[in-house]
């Protein structure tokens, strides 16, 4: 008799322990993206100019994460794409845009469009590696109360 009472206490123990787990995780997602669903957790990506070329050419970010393009060369440059564009930059200055929509975005220095040219590659956040991460965190938890 006493074996099913304790049986029973860990079933509500472990139920208890799935709500809070899974409140937990909602807490925490939703005081991590902002409203236009663009985490808070950005990142700055560098990309210099030099020798009339961007370095480094090509780029995969996330969605919400800002490149920043510095003009490191002795000459003018610029960054020219489809939804951005930085005008002419002179030896040290920089630029900087934010990436919000995924997608492939191409771009040209406008004083040297045939020699300078790049790639930025944005990507979604997947929601699916957090719920994952969330459940195997979860597995693991659960089991170190088991008997």
């Amino acid at each position: 008799m006493l074996k099913q009472s304790s049986n029973g206490m860990k079933k509500v123990m472990f139920i208890l322990l799935a709500v809070l787990l899974a409140a937990s995780v909602t807490a925490v997602a939703e005081n991590a993206t902002s409203t236009n669903g663009v985490s808070s957790t950005n990142k700055i990506i560098d990309i210099s100019m030099k020798n009339a070329a961007y370095n480094p050419k090509s780029v995969e970010i996330s969605m919400g994460d800002t490149v920043k393009w510095t003009n490191m060369d002795s000459i003018d440059h610029g960054v020219e794409g489809s939804i951005f564009k930085s005008g002419v930059m002179s030896p040290g200055q920089n630029y900087e845009f934010q990436f919000t929509t995924p997608g492939v975005y191409n771009y040209k220095c406008p004083l040297h469009p045939a020699d300078m040219t790049g790639t930025i590659t944005v990507v979604a956040k997947s929601s699916i590696n957090s719920i994952t991460d969330a459940a195997y965190v979860s597995n693991k938890t659960i089991k170190l109360w088991e008997t």
